[in-house]
């Protein structure tokens, strides 16, 4: 008699910690407390593409027209760029090097982050794009390559990061004897 109060007590055990698990999971999904990620409309599409297409036309200033003054940029391999002006003046400095650029295959994901997984990524709104990258440099090497980028808004509206992933190495190689 002892063991089966003792199984019935941990069996009740369980079933309240299951009915607390589905009561949260039931708060989550019907509504009342926001979702840690929540998917967007197309409200940051038309200036995340900008950004984009006004690179590969080598319009840098457009480019960079919707970035906060103390905006960064961050790359995969731990570089990185401070403030707006540095940004400009970098991508102005690698245009000298480009003859062509084109972007193709972009997928574009709209977010809004309700709290930080990690406690160190940004809540807000981010867009999270991908797309293959054909350029061709002045000294005639070509590359074609795949960039991911992750790209946050402040709530003025203005991109103050973004973090590119992708392998700089082939491109750094490419335009070494171009560089001074």
């Amino acid at each position: 008699m002892l063991l089966a109060f003792l199984f019935i007590a941990c069996n009740n055990e369980n079933k309240t910690t299951d009915a607390v698990t589905t009561e949260n999971r039931d708060t989550v999904t019907t509504g009342t407390s926001k979702p840690p990620v929540e998917l967007l409309g197309d409200e940051l599409n038309a200036g995340s593409k900008a950004i984009w297409e006004n690179f590969s036309k080598g319009d840098v200033d457009a480019m960079t027209a919707n970035f906060d003054d103390n905006g960064r940029m961050l790359w995969s391999g731990g570089d990185s760029l401070v403030g707006k002006q540095a940004i400009v003046d970098y991508y102005k400095g690698r245009w000298k090097l480009i003859e062509t650029l084109k972007f193709s295959e972009e997928i574009w994901l709209p977010i809004k982050a309700n709290q930080s997984p990690n406690g160190t990524s940004a809540p807000g709104k981010w867009m999270l794009s991908w797309h293959k990258t054909d350029v061709k440099y002045k000294n005639g090497k070509s590359l074609s390559f795949w960039v991911h980028n992750a790209t946050h808004y402040n709530d003025a509206g203005k991109v103050d990061f973004i973090a590119q992933y992708m392998d700089r190495h082939p491109i750094m190689e490419a335009t070494k004897d171009m560089m001074k």
